[in-house]
């Protein structure tokens, strides 16, 4: 009991310990004299220079290969237990008081658990031994290629790849030209992420493949790195295969040999939901480019094992198809004057506009049904901002005048931004006529205003500004309501503004409504240099057929 106790509470102790010397504690130390030592190491690693190492992951002893300056906890767990920090010398190796010396070179930290613990129990036969990193040695590698800083960079071994290569990226702080960041993003995009070369001071040579680790999160394409590395990163290869359709993220990768199908679909982040995995298209390219062979795969079957991987070739594009579903959401949202305004479901190309208004609890008793709109979304609200701009652009074509043309564009932009549909809310629920009663479509919106009990009357009027509406009466008695014309009144000329559209129209064309709008325009006036001009063309004109016709009397003679 008394040493399963002691083990205890040498536990709790090591959890703390970071004191860089070499330590020994018996199991008759006392309690305030282990409270004395520095509670240095924390749960988050530490470098040998003491700095905090940002970690995704904790240390894997199978992967990581221990070297000069690593720190390392050893406790010996017997009737008198003992507990040691250890740093590994210069020379590549652990120095362990009163049992002997191990060689670490090349040595992981599994396989050093492993030696350490063989020749301590020569000393103590019946102890359990532990071994744990407790603080990462600062390394220094070497970065050449397609990166910002190429040269020697000091990290710590804890790092790995993808860790270099953003640290040899990453533009000075106190750069204050653009240009200086610009080149760093540059030179981002264009290096390779699938085929850097790491070259080890042993002669090994290994390739990181940082698309595949994302995609996967295996170690072995993103390794630590040692001292003394030597890493190249190449510009990418124009060289791509791609894959599209049901993965999880649709994409162009850098080609690289030995890539196979199944690799391209884990780039993909595998198979979504709705995909008909077990059906694609893989379509490649004859040596030369000038011939496309398409082949149809089983992806599902390739990635599970039960058919052959397929070898891919550079310019390699795979399409796997996805299974319709159709139960979309498909929504219209209703705002304004309804009992419970918001977004309602619909059935495609079934729900009419008198099942939402129901379904919205029909209008409130401010509603202003005859302003009612129902607008149409020619481009979703999901639709990038390419889309929209090439709609623009294709809306632009035209062979008018310059004023045609302006006024064409400005309803273009207003077209854009919604559709209207030509439906008449008075006739549909207050006439009855069930010809108005359209079916809706996905992202249609439908916007009931408030009443106003007022009409506005402005320009060229004595007193503009808001009048009582009163059913029937036409724009004059408006226009009297607001003090008559000024004097430079255009009256032939008045418009009506209707509330809901904006239409501009004649006083003969439609009838005055709630919330409508009455514009009196002004009378022109002009310079005098504009009349002089007129009347010279006027006056050029004239002696002009005077000359024709005095020519032709001649002539006629």
């Amino acid at each position: 009991m008394k040493v399963a106790c002691t083990k205890f509470l040498i536990i709790a102790v090591m959890f703390v310990l970071s004191c860089p010397v070499q330590a020994q504690v018996s199991s008759g130390i006392s309690l305030p004299d282990l409270l004395k030592i520095r509670p240095d190491m924390a749960s988050e690693a530490k470098d040998a220079g003491g700095k905090q190492v940002p970690m995704d992951a904790p240390v894997d002893p199978a992967e990581y290969f221990v070297g000069p300056g690593d720190l390392l906890a050893l406790n010996i767990w017997s009737s008198m237990p003992v507990a040691h920090q250890l740093t590994v010398t210069p020379e590549g190796t652990l120095l362990i008081p009163n049992v002997g010396v191990v060689d670490v070179k090349e040595q992981t930290l599994e396989a050093l658990k492993k030696s350490v613990s063989a020749l301590v129990v020569r000393k103590y036969p019946s102890a359990e031994v532990t071994v744990s990193l407790v603080s990462a040695r600062r390394i220094v590698v070497q970065v050449t290629g397609d990166v910002f800083f190429e040269g020697k960079h000091e990290i710590s071994s804890l790092q790995r790849v993808d860790n270099l290569i953003d640290i040899a990226n990453e533009p000075p702080r106190t750069a204050a030209d653009p240009g200086v960041f610009r080149e760093a993003m540059y030179i981002r995009r264009s290096s390779s992420l699938r085929n850097i070369i790491i070259q080890r001071k042993n002669g090994r040579r290994l390739r990181a493949d940082l698309i595949k680790y994302r995609a996967t999160g295996d170690n072995t394409h993103n390794p630590y790195l040692r001292e003394g590395d030597q890493v190249f990163v190449p510009a990418r290869r124009d060289i791509a295969i791609g894959v599209t359709g049901g993965v999880r993220q649709s994409g162009n990768f850098e080609f690289v040999p030995g890539d196979s199908l199944s690799d391209l679909i884990l780039m993909g982040f595998g198979f979504r939901r709705e995909a008909d995995s077990t059906n694609g298209i893989l379509t490649r390219l004859s040596p030369d480019a000038n011939t496309m062979e398409k082949v149809v795969v089983n992806p599902a079957a390739i990635v599970s094992g039960r058919e052959a991987n397929i070898a891919l070739r550079p310019g390699d594009r795979l399409v796997i198809k996805n299974i319709p579903d159709p139960r979309k959401a498909n929504i219209v949202d209703i705002q304004g004057e309804v009992a419970q305004p918001g977004q309602y479901p619909l059935t495609e190309n079934s729900t009419k506009l008198s099942e939402v208004i129901r379904a919205a609890g029909g209008f409130s008793p401010e509603a202003n049904i005859k302003g009612a709109t129902l607008t149409r979304s020619r481009i979703s609200p999901q639709s990038s901002g390419e889309e929209i701009a090439m709609e623009q652009l294709l809306s632009s074509r035209s062979n008018l005048g310059v004023q045609d043309t302006s006024y064409y564009l400005t309803e273009t932009a207003l077209r854009l931004k919604g559709e209207l549909v030509s439906v008449d809310f008075h006739k549909l629920f207050v006439l009855g006529d069930s010809t108005q009663d359209v079916t809706l479509r996905n992202y249609d919106k439908i916007f009931v205003p408030k009443r106003t009990k007022t009409v506005y009357v402005f320009g060229q009027v004595l007193s503009p500004g808001h009048a009582e509406y009163i059913e029937g009466k036409d724009y004059r008695y408006y226009i009297q309501k607001a003090e008559g014309y000024a004097k430079d009144a255009r009256e032939g000329d008045v418009k009506i503004i209707k509330s809901s559209t904006r239409v501009w129209l004649d006083p003969g064309e439609t009838e005055i409504e709630d919330g409508d709008y009455i514009w009196v325009p002004k009378e022109r006036t002009h310079p005098f240099a504009y009349h002089l001009n007129v009347w010279a063309q006027v006056a050029g004109i004239v002696a002009a057929a005077a000359t024709v016709a005095l020519l032709i009397n001649n002539l006629t003679k």
